[in-house]
């Protein structure tokens, strides 16, 4: 492989290495953040959310689709007035009755006389508030209420965000192409060490021949034995370590 080769490739893992980076640094701060901030991500009062069913599939301005990344805004000192029919908002609700919280994006269908909200996906049949798997919802209120969504989304770039903060997603793609460019990078290393190794031989071979009263057939000679002497150690040297590493 020629130099210009090897440059291409190395551009190329670096670019990589980096995108690998960016997308760490991302999937940490929505990790954080959501830990930090009522299960949602909070990033200078944005919300970044991965939206994972179709729910809310309709033809309406500030409808969605699965696999969307939304971007809501936050909600700091809501009160009985903050919320209209129509508005788009995400809380929390335990979905399968077994105390573990999830996010949901639905709309305000209607407001009751005692303030608290009737809330819907467009796509769904039936009202959050309904029966489902045996778990009866509670209308939600205001101070429920943790992000107001207003019709900024990336189409599905939601997917990739779900599949980062999956435990083996990340893994695969984070942890270990890092794993796998640091074994490349110590490769590397190890390789310009020879290469600087032999090259620094080389030059001292030239360097005393040409100390010696030799004549340049001589000199010739004489480094194509030394480089020849040099690659015997080398590969005397490997065969030992072979061999020590089958007697273990």
């Amino acid at each position: 492989m020629n130099s210009k080769a090897r440059k291409i490739i190395h551009i190329i893992v670096d670019v990589l290495v980096i995108l690998v980076l960016v997308f760490s640094a991302i999937t940490m701060i929505l990790a954080l953040t959501s830990r930090a901030s009522g299960g949602i991500p909070n990033i200078f009062g944005k919300s970044p959310i991965g939206v994972q069913t179709n729910s809310m599939h309709g033809d309406k301005p500030d409808s969605f689709d699965a696999g969307s990344l939304i971007i809501c805004d936050r909600v700091d000192n809501a009160n009985v007035d903050s919320f209209k029919e129509g508005d788009v908002i995400t809380f929390m609700q335990d979905l399968n009755g077994d105390g573990a919280p999830e996010t949901v994006t639905h709309r305000i269908y209607k407001i009751n006389e005692d303030g608290s909200y009737l809330t819907k996906g467009d796509n769904n049949d039936t009202y959050d508030q309904n029966p489902n798997n045996g778990v009866v919802f509670p209308n939600k209120n205001y101070y429920d209420v943790l992000a107001v969504y207003h019709g900024t989304k990336i189409p599905f770039v939601g997917s990739f965000i779900n599949l980062l903060q999956d435990r083996w997603g990340f893994f695969f793609i984070i942890l270990l192409p890092m794993i796998l460019f640091f074994i490349y990078q110590a490769v590397r290393v190890i390789i310009n060490a020879m290469a600087y190794s032999k090259e620094k031989g080389i030059e001292q071979a030239k360097q005393a021949v040409d100390n010696a009263e030799l004549t340049e057939e001589q000199k010739q000679r004489a480094i194509a034995e030394y480089l020849a002497q040099q690659g015997k150690a080398t590969e005397t040297a490997e065969a030992a370590e072979t061999a020590e590493a089958e007697e273990q």
